[in-house]
């Protein structure tokens, strides 16, 4: 038992080549229509692509980040491991992680300013195509009114 596929039986049925058959007299400019599309598309990929550049360089930051920590703990190890007595270990260890703590603050602070600049970046891209997207649509409308009359 076969059945035919409905989407195929849909397009057979219906010839969309003489829709662009007359392209001319379409309402609007479906070429200026395509190359804004083509715009479009491009302005995303841009913005993705810096995107992706800016995780790998936020990836690698990170990266650096843990392998400071693995030395740091080592470095609190071996400062336990030590000689002296309980109450300069505290006072050793106190200062030690006072650093730390602040690295780890600042290094959080780096990687929040990566991520909001890498969206600032992509935004600006998106924000920058849909203005001049705007601006040709209004462009492809007065120009199709003109025609009219």
């Amino acid at each position: 038992m076969s059945r035919q596929n409905p989407f195929a039986e849909f397009f057979t049925a219906n010839d969309f080549s003489k829709f662009f058959e007359n392209a001319q007299s379409m309402p609007f400019d479906l070429q200026g229509f395509m190359e804004t599309q083509r715009k479009n598309m491009q302005a995303l990929s841009n913005a993705q692509q810096i995107a992706i550049e800016n995780l790998q360089t936020i990836a690698q930051r990170q990266s650096a980040i843990i392998s400071e920590m693995v030395e740091d703990n080592a470095q609190i190890t071996k400062e336990l491991m030590s000689e002296g007595t309980p109450e300069e270990k505290i006072s050793k260890n106190a200062d030690l992680f006072k650093t730390l703590y602040e690295r780890s603050v600042k290094n959080m602070n780096d990687i929040a300013e990566m991520m909001n600049k890498s969206n600032q970046e992509a935004s600006d891209i998106i924000n920058k195509r849909v203005k001049a997207t705007m601006n040709e649509v209004k462009a492809a409308i007065d120009k199709s009114q003109k025609k009219a009359a």
